[in-house]
């Protein structure tokens, strides 16, 4: 073999060419090594996840996490709409409720109180302050009470009265004859 002025130039090319032949013939140039993962790790199942794909260090390997992840998630959503609904329904009722007992202690209509307290965002408030307006009252006026003492006892406490001082006899005569006349 001669060597001529190109030999280092084409010993190049030759160990080019065969560099990319060992590669190519390697088995999928891409995603052998580790490095770069195959297509199929990038294609979604029939439910349009994409796969988590690890590398073990001899090949790749994939697997779906739609088993459990999805579902806890729905699960626990599912639990706190059904608990706030309850406590919802369970507001509403005490509201009603409680209305409607305010509305009949004050002698006002109770499904006219269920209607305010459900059909308007203040009907709990205006059922609540228009009973306690309605049921306030004045209160009744104070009667004096007069124990009533027999006859004798007046005529003798009135003597009383007398004989201190503390009216004159021409009172004394005025209340007499009114105790006598009460009789």
């Amino acid at each position: 073999m001669t060597r001529g002025p190109f030999a280092p130039a084409r010993t190049l090319l030759v160990l080019g060419c065969a560099g990319a032949a060992l590669l190519v013939g390697s088995g999928a140039a891409a995603g052998a090594d580790g490095n770069h993962p195959p297509n199929w790790c990038f294609r979604a199942n029939a439910s349009g996840e994409l796969p988590t794909c690890t590398w073990d260090g001899t090949a790749w390997h994939r697997s779906f996490d739609s088993a459990g992840s999805g579902t806890s998630g729905t699960g626990a959503f599912a639990v706190f709409f059904v608990l706030a609904l309850v406590v919802g329904i369970g507001f509403t009722v005490w509201k009603v409720s409680t209305a409607r007992r305010m509305a009949g202690a004050a002698g006002m209509s109770t499904s006219d109180a269920t209607a305010m307290t459900l059909l308007t965002d203040d009907g709990f408030e205006a059922t609540y302050l228009a009973s306690n307006l309605r049921g306030r009252t004045a209160p009744p006026a104070q009667v004096p009470t007069t124990t009533t003492a027999s006859t004798a006892e007046r005529l003798r406490e009135l003597g009383e009265l007398r004989d201190q001082g503390l009216i004159t006899p021409d009172e004394y005569d005025a209340r007499r004859r009114i105790i006598l006349d009460s009789l």
